[in-house]
């Protein structure tokens, strides 16, 4: 006999009665009854177990879901957790449990996605304030390794801020013992430095730079670290210079045209009775040797006079416009068959385009003439193979013309004044000094500018700007 109760079936060999939970019986005793019975009860037991697992495998999956989004936080990618939540009847008390640490942790995800999200933001931001910024900067800690930089710092140095990570200060900027000297004491002290001048050395050029340095302390570590902006005035200082010797050349050409016209009578009145005091004394007497040594001399200062008159006449530049390469070839030609067979010097040419320029081709001679020659006789003082090599190319609307030597170059004591009248670095009788001075006067009158590089290396360089002819 078998007896049923609620969840449990007990076999009882004597009888063929079966009790359920409801209280009826069945009376059977052959086999085949059993055998059906059996079968029956041994499919519900089955079902059972089968849900008992299902809900035990969701269990598991949520845990493993939740394992993974774990490692996953760990390796810095935040995934969102995917878990059933379960009943009670499989976990009974342990089910509440298990769901609200699903919750939470779905919640504290949440949050955490937010809060990068927040900090890439952040980070972007910190990173379009730095690429904007329109000087170099570079963090540094206090072992003076590069620790930050930013897409000016790239562009100034050449290389990527990967590879400017850890490199020492010094060596990055390539400073001057004056530079470094400037730095040394400012980390030494600790002291901040507002638009201190310095001078770097980029890709074999010089160019000056605005030097600020600010320090702070790191939360870290609490190490001294220091934020350096450097930014590049070289183009500032040309102007200043250029802006400078324009208020020279007014002051000199006011002062020089009242000395020429000072001089002019004077002057006529000895050149004139020294001509006839010649004619009249004997040829080979010593009074004739002298007085042609006065007339030689007085003429000499009549040529200083006309030279003086044509760069205080700011005003009768007329004007016009020309062919510039058609005027350097000019001038190159009579440069390389005068001076430059003298010296031993060959001017080479390289031009580009046919532009047209303001300005009287006469008077765009006497510049490049004066610069041209100025060159020659550098060069020629070169132990090197001496040359001198002029290019002209077009250029933010305006004609450029370079004339470069490699001679000695011109040293940064006299730089300043290489366009002052009456200043020139030749020997008593090879120059007036007023060379470039005129030269500067006409360029400027025309509306150009004409300087001479500061920075460059190796030689000299003198650039002449001009503008371009406006059609009518």
């Amino acid at each position: 006999m078998l007896r049923v109760t609620a969840l449990r079936w007990v076999i009882i060999p004597a009888g063929g009665v079966i009790v359920t939970a409801l209280g009826y019986y069945l009376l059977h005793q052959d086999s085949p009854t059993e055998a059906l019975i059996g079968g029956a009860l041994a499919l519900i037991v089955g079902l059972t177990l089968s849900v008992l697992l299902w809900r035990l495998v969701i269990f598991r999956r949520g845990l493993v879901a939740i394992h993974q989004a774990v490692r996953s936080a760990q390796e810095g990618a935040l995934v969102p957790i995917v878990a059933a939540p379960v009943t009670r009847s499989v976990l009974g008390g342990l089910a509440d449990d298990y769901n609200l640490l699903v919750r939470d942790l779905g919640s504290l995800f949440h949050e955490m996605e937010q809060s990068q999200l927040w900090t890439i933001g952040e980070r972007n931001r910190h990173d379009a304030i730095l690429r904007s910024l329109p000087g170099v900067l570079l963090t540094v800690d206090s072992d003076f390794r590069v620790t930050l930089s930013n897409r000016q710092a790239e562009m100034l140095f050449g290389c990527v801020s990967e590879e400017m990570l850890g490199q020492n200060l010094f060596d990055l900027l390539c400073l001057d013992e004056a530079g470094r000297e400037v730095l040394r004491e400012t980390f030494l002290y600790e002291q901040k430095v507002r638009n201190r001048e310095i001078v770097l050395s980029v890709r074999d050029a010089l160019r000056y730079f605005s030097l600020n340095v600010t320090f702070f302390k790191s939360q870290s570590a609490g190490d001294s670290s220091a934020a350096i902006i450097l930014q590049d005035i070289t183009e500032h200082k040309r102007l200043q210079e250029v802006t400078h010797q324009t208020e020279k050349l007014v002051a000199m050409g006011q002062l020089a045209a009242g000395v020429a016209h000072e001089l002019n009578t004077p002057l006529g009145s000895i050149i004139g009775y020294t001509q006839l005091m010649i004619a009249e004394a004997p040829p080979f007497a010593d009074s004739s040797r002298q007085l042609n040594t006065i007339y030689t001399e007085a003429k000499r200062c009549a040529r200083i006079v006309d030279n003086l008159l044509a760069y205080a006449r700011r005003d009768q530049c007329a004007p016009g416009s020309c062919k510039i390469n058609d005027v350097v070839r000019d001038v190159v030609e009579s440069v390389n068959c005068c001076q430059g067979k003298r010296y031993n010097v060959q001017v080479i040419m390289a031009l580009e385009g046919d532009p047209e320029v303001q300005g009287e081709p006469g008077q765009l001679d006497i510049v490049l003439a004066n610069i041209i020659m100025n060159a020659v006789q550098a060069a020629a003082k070169s132990a090197a193979e001496p040359r001198v090599l002029v290019t002209s190319r077009v250029e933010s609307g305006a004609a450029v013309v370079d004339v470069v030597d490699n001679g000695p170059g011109i040293s940064s004591a006299v730089r300043h004044r290489v366009f002052d009248p009456f200043f020139t670095t030749k020997g008593p009788g090879a120059g007036t000094g007023l060379g470039l001075a005129i030269s500067q006067s006409i360029v400027t009158r025309i509306g150009g500018t004409l300087h001479c590089d500061s920075v460059f290396q190796g030689g000299a360089r003198f650039v002449t700007t001009l503008p371009l002819r406006v059609a009518v």
